[in-house]
């Protein structure tokens, strides 16, 4: 399927299809009270009925439109052919990482030992000493012992 194949999603559009859905729901409300509260004669459907019903049909249509823009499509596209959207929208690099700010990285991939060590990382306390640090001072035969 191409339906989604140059989406882009836009949050802040959101609250249209919310607005839009909201709108449905009173619209739907106020038919089903005339149609309640009415008094409706045999064989005849009031007029405010009929203009109630093409209204929610109206409304409906176009929330149908407005989740199709903002990723039905989507939607649709990943259940049918079984795939991730958010590879779709964030590019195939997306992962869970997190914070980390690492998109894509696995947190449990082995780590390569010829890598360049972290210089932000904090010291190792059980880590041996390293061979190439200048020893400590000697400490001087003829200094009073304790100090």
């Amino acid at each position: 399927m191409i339906l989604a194949q140059n989406l882009v999603i836009n949050p802040a559009q959101d609250i249209w299809v919310w607005l839009t859905f909201a709108l449905f729901l009173v619209v739907v409300a106020a038919r089903a009270w005339v149609v309640e509260t009415g008094q409706g004669r045999l064989g005849r459907t009031p007029v405010k009925v009929k203009l109630l019903t093409a209204t929610s049909v109206l409304v409906l249509v176009g929330l149908m439109s407005l989740i199709a823009v903002q990723g039905g499509a989507l939607l649709v596209e990943s259940v049918v052919t079984g795939t991730d959207p958010a590879t779709k929208v964030y590019g195939p690099d997306a992962g869970d990482s997190g914070d980390s700010g690492d998109a894509g990285t696995d947190p449990n991939a082995p780590v390569d030992p010829n890598a360049p060590a972290d210089p932000n990382a904090p010291a190792d306390p059980n880590a041996p000493a390293d061979a190439n640090a200048p020893a400590a001072p000697a400490a001087n035969p003829a200094a009073p012992p304790g100090g």
